[in-house]
């Protein structure tokens, strides 16, 4: 990493620039510039024309020689200022990352310092000091400086960045997390895309520090910036590793699945079979049997697979003694509730006729007795495969409680492109 940035070497050199095109070591200033009113003596004006001239042609070695005169015969402010001022500009032609360090610090506490460019030295020297501390591993003593300069103004894009690695260096990861949360939105401001390893670096301490709401709305932002399969499936399975051993986590463990194939995300062998086996103990076996038939198809499942295939007997069997799902269905109208109804929703959607499972949702919740939030969970996805995306949106946003960060998840894949 770079201490400063092109812009701010630029801003240095500009801020710089107005003094080197008035006459050297003027006695009274540029009023257009601004450029103060400098007091020399003649035996510091010789070196610094000679080191004023080596810079103008990039003559660095002649610099070095004649600035390091100046210094040495540097004795009121005014000659400290200029001096300070061509070592800025010679270590910013050399690159010299501690030579800039020391100049700047020297021109923010001199007082011939014009004040508007006070803050922009000092700030810029913060800036430095800090992202020098993070690279010496000294995150603790990094903060306050990095936190110094952008009170004085530092517009480094990278200052955020820094300060959240700094928190998360020091254990808070609340304030880790609002850093880069500022540089997403700074670099998006600028009409930049944040890297995704941003979005990253917070999923990884959203998630360790269990707050499934905040993390399920950054998956949301970072699938909806970086919507590719391996981006998805990264995102489900963060999702599934960080659900709490509650009564809902089959629920949560199928669905997760249902979200992989619907964005066509299922990767390997290992998801089809965990699918089709957590949809048969679901007591769906026509999800199982479907998604084992389009896991053989793509190649994904062999054919001859002895764990797979005793999933799909099972399943297949289970098709078998079930029957029509039509006679349940009509069962489910005289209902005194809609459990039934729901339950026959379920099974219309593992079977694939969402048309039907709409239609039992709907009944479900019309009779009560039934968690909504899960019914409408189900009943967006239903709808989604049906390609009634406003309704589906409508119904993952009546979603509430538990199943509230999963319905997030099925809504983010409405406003992403669909993948191949």
């Amino acid at each position: 990493m770079t201490f400063v940035s092109k812009l701010a070497l630029a801003t240095a050199l500009t801020l710089g620039a107005s003094m080197s095109a008035a006459p050297a070591f003027a006695q009274k200033a540029d009023k257009a510039a601004a450029v103060p009113e400098l007091k020399v003596s003649d035996e510091f004006r010789k070196p610094a024309a000679a080191a004023d001239a080596a810079l103008k042609a990039k003559d660095l070695a002649t610099a070095e020689t004649q600035i390091a005169a100046t210094e040495a015969l540097a004795k009121n402010d005014d000659e400290k200022y200029y001096a300070a001022y061509m070592r800025l500009l010679l270590e910013l032609e050399r690159k010299n990352q501690a030579g800039q360090m020391k100049a700047l610090g020297l021109l923010a506490s001199n007082p011939k310092t014009p004040a508007d460019r006070v803050r922009v030295y000092g700030a810029l020297y913060e800036y430095m000091v800090g992202a020098e501390l993070i690279n010496q591993k000294k995150p603790a003593e990094a903060i306050p400086a990095l936190i110094k300069a952008r009170e004085l103004g530092s517009t480094e894009p990278d200052l955020p960045v820094l300060l959240a690695n700094a928190y998360a260096a020091t254990g808070k990861n609340a304030e880790s997390i609002a850093e880069v949360n500022r540089a997403i939105e700074g670099s998006k401001a600028a009409g930049r895309k944040p890297p995704a390893d941003w979005y990253k670096f917070v999923i990884s301490r959203v998630n360790a520090g269990g707050d499934r709401a905040a993390m399920a709305d950054w998956l949301k932002r970072f699938i909806t910036e970086y919507p590719t399969a391996q981006n998805w499936r990264w995102a489900i399975q963060i999702f599934r590793q960080g659900a709490p051993a509650a009564a809902n986590s089959k629920t949560d463990r199928l669905n997760l699945y249902r979200l992989q194939r619907a964005t066509n995300v299922l990767a390997d062998r290992g998801d089809y079979a965990d699918y089709a086996y957590s949809a048969q103990q679901s007591g769906l076996p026509w999800e199982a049997v479907a998604v084992i038939d389009e896991g053989r198809k793509s190649g994904k499942v062999p054919a001859g697979d002895a764990d797979v295939q005793r999933t799909y007997a099972a399943a297949q069997t289970a098709v078998k003694s079930e029957g029509s799902l039509e006679g349940v269905a009509k069962q489910s109208a005289t209902a005194k509730d809609g459990r039934t109804a729901q339950q026959t929703g379920d099974a219309f959607l593992a079977s694939g006729n969402y048309a039907r499972a709409v239609e039992l949702y709907d009944l479900s919740l019309q009779k009560g007795s039934v968690d909504a939030d899960e019914v409408n969970l189900n009943r967006g996805v239903a709808l989604r495969a049906l390609g009634r995306k406003d309704e589906a949106r409508t119904a993952f946003q009546a979603v509430k409680g538990a199943y509230a960060n999963m319905a997030l998840l099925w809504q983010t894949s409405l406003d992403v492109p669909p993948l191949a």
